[in-house]
């Protein structure tokens, strides 16, 4: 991770009132695609405000929410049936099978690989699943795309920002097959809903005030040509997913931890 990609990672902490207010949430048929039926002991890793936590516990889950940031889990600390620990994807604090799933949303890539698999391996039960999401904007919208870009940079082509997990999980003797699917949905914004969601976002929360401050004029103008008050502005996303499970291997490893 670079000095610059590191920065990002630490700077969801400050703007975790922004994160929750203007992140979407995930699907629930995406989550009950990853988990199947049944009622599970869920850890959401890098769970941030808890948008993914959420959708697990209303599902009848179990859930433990561990992020590093102790500003995104006092927000996190505020639902319903889900319990939380400060901790990283690279030193969970969780003992040795002691969770049947292990869901991430859109933090995956802000992980240490190589520490973060073993210990993932760890913690799942022998038939455990690991089950990782991200929303995506859908870009062919002209708003959504203007919208990309004005909180991405001018040069920079949509979907830039898009991360591809299958060589890291391809690689790693901890896991399986991979398999993926894709879900569509929706999120409302109003005009400070979308200013929120610049806000969450990493690049734009370690720019300078005066540069951050010209971005959201963007924001503002690009809602004040889209959206049509009262009516929210419906921002369109895909929730891509992954679904793999512990390999023989990694089974075989925990029983001799």
């Amino acid at each position: 991770m670079t000095t610059d990609d590191s920065a990002r990672a630490h700077s969801f902490g400050a703007v975790a009132a922004a994160y929750d207010a203007g992140r979407p949430t995930f699907p629930a048929d995406a989550l009950t695609w990853i988990l199947g039926p049944g009622r599970l002991q869920i850890l959401d890793l890098g769970a941030g405000t808890g948008k993914l936590a959420q959708v697990a516990a209303a599902l009848g889950h179990d859930v433990v929410a561990v992020d590093p940031s102790e500003e995104m889990l006092a927000v996190c600390r505020k639902l319903a049936g889900v319990d939380t620990m400060v901790g990283a994807a690279e030193s969970i604090p969780l003992a040795h099978a002691s969770v049947d799933a292990v869901i991430v949303g859109q933090a995956f890539h802000w992980f240490d690989h190589a520490r973060a698999l073993p210990e993932i391996a760890r913690v799942l039960r022998p038939h455990g699943v690991l089950g990782l999401l991200w929303n995506q904007s859908d870009t062919v919208v002209p708003w959504v795309r203007r919208l990309h870009r004005a909180m991405i940079g001018e040069d920079s082509p949509a979907g830039q920002d898009e991360f591809d997990p299958m060589p890291t999980l391809l690689q790693s003797d901890l896991f399986s097959m991979v398999e993926t699917a894709r879900f569509r949905h929706w999120h409302d914004l109003d005009r400070n809903g979308l200013k929120q969601l610049a806000l969450s976002h990493s690049r734009i929360a370690v720019l300078t005030e005066s540069r951050r401050e010209s971005v959201l004029e963007q924001i503002d103008a690009i809602y004040d040509g889209t959206a049509r008050p009262p009516e929210p502005l419906r921002m369109p996303y895909f929730t891509n997913c992954y679904r793999t499970r512990p390999s023989d291997l990694a089974n075989y490893r925990r029983t001799m931890a």
